[in-house]
């Protein structure tokens, strides 16, 4: 299965099974009105799943700073996971610093149909990329790899990639 918001929710019930995450509910006491996805106060652990818009809007992207900010000061670890990250065990032991048996269902990448391409991000977004290629080094050749694909699938690598990123392929 993809990898979406609710699909997370799931699979944090797996890897932390004595540990409750609030789903989209303002953090006490933060002095911002914006609410994480998963928060589980037990553990001072947010983490974040990245859809689309967070590598499109950069009104999205610039909340996503600001809530970093303030609860990276409230003692929360925040972890963002990218859309086109799937969880894995590696991904697994990396993020949460757990070891676990967990069978990857969906490769990493720009794998389905409808997924946003880096072609379509905004230079805020470009920017999260490149350090989310960064951050997930330990699978970047899958995502590129996928990306290789995609510009083979629709013939144009213009679709795919903004110029400012074709070095990533080369």
């Amino acid at each position: 299965m993809y990898l979406k918001e609710d699909i997370l929710g799931l699979y944090l019930k797996e890897i932390y099974p004595f540990c409750d995450f609030e789903n989209n509910r303002a953090v006490p006491n933060s002095e911002i009105k914006l609410r994480p996805d998963f928060r589980c106060d037990k553990l001072n652990l947010i983490v974040e799943f990245d859809g689309y818009n967070h590598y499109s809007a950069s009104k999205v992207i610039l909340s996503d700073q600001k809530k970093e900010f303030v609860y990276g000061r409230m003692g929360y670890k925040v972890i963002r996971i990218p859309y086109f990250v799937q969880i894995s065990e590696e991904v697994i032991n990396r993020l949460f610093n757990i070891k676990m048996v967990w069978k990857q269902e969906y490769p990493h990448g720009f794998i389905d149909k409808r997924a946003l391409l880096p072609a379509d991000y905004s230079e805020l977004g470009i920017d999260r990329f490149i350090k989310d290629l960064g951050k997930f080094d330990f699978i970047g050749n899958d995502i590129i790899n996928s990306i290789k694909d995609k510009i083979v699938e629709l013939g144009d690598k213009r679709l795919v990639l903004p110029e400012s990123l074709y070095s990533i392929i080369e």
